[in-house]
């Protein structure tokens, strides 16, 4: 139930405000291959070869959420041209 709580209190409270909280680089530019990894909380390292994977393939993981997932990550979410669902379980 925490995961679930925590993930809907990222939904109702911070997500909407993300541009208040979000810190970008000044040289951050969106991109159009721009992803975020989200579902898994990499308990045992398996998102880990997932996001090389990616990136080899050319895309830029800007959030992994929730595991490896800093709070400025989180924030960055919205500006990804796609989420991809990583779940151990699935």
């Amino acid at each position: 139930l925490g995961h679930h709580i925590a993930n809907d209190t990222v939904r109702d409270w911070v997500l909407p405000h993300a541009d208040k909280y979000r810190q970008v680089d000044e040289n951050y530019e969106p991109g159009p291959y721009d992803v975020n990894i989200i579902g898994d909380y990499n308990i045992g390292g398996d998102a880990w070869p997932s996001r090389m994977l990616l990136e080899e393939m050319g895309l830029r993981v800007i959030c992994q959420f929730s595991g490896d997932g800093t709070f400025n990550e989180v924030v960055m979410t919205p500006l990804a041209k796609m989420n991809l669902i990583h779940c151990y379980r699935s």
